[in-house]
């Protein structure tokens, strides 16, 4: 029996409820590009994990290694807060598919919608609590409910209601400033915290730690940067699949090549030049709307780069050369929530003293190089695990409670078979 075959049928039987997309259902180029998020995901949050970044904040020194500081120069400027924008699109995506498919079998949404992100955030409760507090899942289910109401609008009206939101969460984020502005004065003291807790401290050391941290520090930092960073990506994520670029990027390839060119190209600009050398050269213009019209490119062209990335993506991944290269990263993809949490317990027992207590001491430069085999280890285990089972073990948690079933998990037969 075929296993893609009999995960349908067990699902059709189960009409009475909502129940979650079958294999034959996905779109394996959004599955791609959730596994080359997840790469981004990883080279960021080491930073954080080995300690890198809050010694680069309080300007000490740190190890950076042969190549160190270009490849930091590069990360921050092409990755950093790219990855976590192009989930947001993604996420955004996946809302509004699933809204289509409740509403092609006439059943309500909302309802499912509330479950889905209210487990959602206990999931990244726990990560938070148990892992690591830079956790972004519960970020995702907060957003998640904000744009929930935005879902039936035309994609015109949309576009408006990204100022909207941006305005929205920055007036959620207006009584935390005061907090990141203490933390920002004096990143020295957390670096030396971390050291002791996470460093050379015992696992329940830094559960201690990891939980104060997450109240005073993480989740006011959250609430700061990334609601009002994230949420127009989540809009932009169902302007896109209502357009029909995630759904069907082949009857769109021209408009896509165009989003393409400007997006990569102001991008570019506008994540490698320093924005203090932007700054002094558009201050010494003496016509202030001169000004003005010539930094607009530049902070537009920052986040830019994220549709510049997946406007690329969607076009390469419609040639067949490059869809046989980018499947490897399919199953990765379909596992994204699990491998997402297994790339904290790993950078965890790696860095942190409860496991080799590397944190401040592995050279940035070997941090990036053991993250991109570690990468390539969960392409490797994703596709080996989905050939004995249908989804990951925290997919297969999120789905039985977001849901109220239990989807099949094991398979009694290899595909094909």
């Amino acid at each position: 029996m075929n296993g893609s075959n009999g995960l349908q049928g067990i699902m059709k039987t189960a009409n009475a409820v909502y129940t979650p997309a079958g294999e034959g259902e996905r779109l394996m180029h959004l599955d791609v590009l959730r596994g080359i998020a997840l790469l981004g995901v990883l080279l960021i949050n080491i930073d954080v994990f080995s300690g890198a970044f809050w010694a680069v904040e309080a300007h000490m020194p740190y190890p950076m290694g042969w190549g160190g500081k270009l490849l930091f120069f590069l990360r921050q400027a092409l990755v950093e807060g790219k990855a976590a924008a192009l989930l947001s699109i993604l996420f955004g995506a996946g809302m509004m598919m699933q809204m289509d498919r409740a509403q092609s079998r006439g059943r309500a949404y909302w309802s499912f919608a509330l479950r889905r992100m209210g487990v959602l955030a206990l999931i990244g409760l726990a990560h938070s609590l148990l892992l690591w507090n830079g956790d972004i899942l519960i970020d995702y289910a907060i957003l998640g409910l904000i744009v929930l109401p935005f879902l039936r609008m035309r994609p015109a009206k949309l576009f408006w209601t990204i100022p909207i939101l941006i305005v929205l969460t920055t007036l959620i984020a207006i009584p935390f400033i005061h907090i990141i502005d203490k933390v920002d004065q004096n990143p020295a003291w957390i670096l030396q915290m971390e050291h002791q807790h996470f460093g050379s401290g015992t696992w329940l050391e830094a559960l201690k730690f990891r939980t104060w941290e997450t109240i005073h520090i993480m989740w006011p930092m959250r609430i700061q940067a990334r609601l009002p960073m994230c949420v127009p990506f989540f809009i932009l994520g169902i302007i896109f699949w209502k357009l029909g670029f995630l759904a069907k990027p082949d009857r769109h390839a021209s408009k896509l090549r165009r989003i393409f060119i400007v997006g990569i190209t102001l991008g570019l600009a506008a994540n490698l030049l320093p924005q203090e050398l932007v700054l002094a050269w558009t201050g010494a213009i003496p016509f202030r709307p001169l000004r003005v019209l010539l930094k607009l490119p530049y902070f537009f062209g920052k986040p830019g780069l994220v549709i510049g990335y997946l406007a690329g993506m969607l076009l390469l991944l419609r040639k067949p050369p490059w869809q046989k290269r980018a499947a490897v990263l399919s199953p990765l993809g379909r596992m994204a929530l699990t491998q997402y949490l297994l790339q904290s317990l790993a950078c965890s027992f790696v860095f942190y003293g409860f496991g080799f207590g590397r944190f401040g001491k592995l050279p940035l430069n070997i941090c990036i190089l053991g993250a991109l085999t570690f990468f390539a280890l969960q392409a490797w285990s994703s596709r080996l695990w989905l050939k004995n089972f249908y989804m990951g073990p925290a997919e297969w948690v999120w789905r039985s409670l977001a849901y109220g079933i239990r989807p099949p998990f094991r398979r009694k037969s290899r595909p094909g078979c």
